[in-house]
């Protein structure tokens, strides 16, 4: 997906603080995976296909719109599946993924990095 396109599914209006534009571009990258890169840790990789598509599917549905922090940026989240606690984050670094990105709220600077990953090995 270009940057262009992910522009024209998020939207933002004039009054919204960079606080909103980072939670909404992180909602949208958090249940689409679009705009970004998503690593499962070697736990996670261990449990199965089936079992990480359901926990993926959760991060991105209600149980993951329930994790996070509301007043924060939507970076961080944590979920209960099959009785494991995952957690996921959202980090934003630049397009060569060698640094932070300079402005989190431009997806044209910015690629999303999502690291999901069991408790026993935070």
């Amino acid at each position: 997906m270009t940057d262009s396109t992910l522009s024209t599914r998020v939207k933002f209006t004039a009054g919204m603080s960079r606080t909103q534009k980072i939670q909404i571009l992180n909602d949208h990258f958090r249940k689409t995976g679009e705009g970004g890169i998503v690593m499962i840790s070697m736990g996670m990789h261990l449990l199965g296909r089936a079992t990480v598509d359901t926990i993926m599917k959760q991060i991105g549905g209600e149980a993951g719109d329930k994790s996070y922090v509301p007043d924060d940026e939507h970076d961080y989240g944590t979920i209960e599946v099959n009785n494991r606690t995952v957690h996921w984050e959202i980090e934003s670094y630049n397009k060569d993924l060698d640094d932070f990105s300079p402005d989190a709220t431009d997806p044209k600077k910015t690629t999303r990095f999502m690291t999901v990953l069991l408790s026993t090995e935070y």
